[in-house]
Parts: structure tokens; C-alpha cells; sequence
């Protein structure tokens, strides 16, 4: 059920909502941070600030998902991406916490580029 319900909010973030403030401003946690697939660091501010930016959203297709529980209120969400022509496969993690009133916020997350298996 957890699992679903993270997949649910995490793939919120690969569709129309990425342009809507109001979702980002809900679901990203005040202390928000991102390392993105390309490597750098941003925070809350510069993640909406982006997403805002988008002309044309783009379609993230996700696969794969694996749910790590740390502990009450707290999971990382592991799952792959990629583009709907299978171009740009990335590896990617969210760190999810529970605040006391039961609403998930997105705290961390990483993306990787995939290069295949060693």
C-alpha cells in the first residue's frame, strides 16, 4: 500500500502536475534537494523555479519501483525512467518522509544516469 501510494505521488511529478505551484509547493518538503541526473545540486526554490519554467512538460515514463522503509514515516523509493523513445535511462532514489498529520513530502532525490550492468 505504501508503495503504491509513494509510486502515486513520485509519477505526479513526471506528468501535468510538475507546472502546477501549488502541488510543488505541497509535496516538496521545506528542505528539499535534488542531485540531478546531470550532477548538480539544487534545492526547493530552484526545483520549482525549473519545473515552472517547462514549455512543454516532459513525459517520464518509470519502471521498476522498489520500496526501502527506514523506519516510521520514512521511505526511499527506488525505481528507473526514461524518455517514451527509451532514450536517457536513469537510476533514481526519493527520500519520502510522513509529517504527524499523514501528508508525504518529498525531502531528497537523486537521479543517475543508467549505463547498463558491470
Amino acid at each position: 500500500m505504501l508503495l503504491e501510494k509513494l509510486r502515486w505521488l513520485e509519477c505526479s511529478l513526471h506528468g501535468d502536475r510538475r507546472n502546477d505551484r501549488q502541488w510543488l509547493e505541497l509535496i516538496l518538503h521545506p528542505e528539499f534537494q535534488e542531485i540531478t541526473r546531470s550532477g548538480v545540486m539544487v534545492d526547493r526554490s530552484d526545483t520549482i523555479t525549473s519545473l515552472l519554467s517547462e514549455n512543454t512538460p516532459s513525459h517520464i515514463l518509470s519502471s521498476d519501483f522498489r520500496l526501502t522503509e527506514l523506519g516510521y514515516g520514512c521511505a526511499i523509493l527506488h525505481y528507473r525512467t526514461f524518455n517514451i523513445d527509451g532514450s536517457c535511462p536513469a537510476l533514481r532514489s526519493s527520500s519520502w518522509l510522513c509529517s504527524n498529520e499523514g501528508q508525504w513530502t518529498l525531502v531528497f532525490h537523486q537521479g543517475t544516469p543508467e549505463m547498463g550492468k558491470v
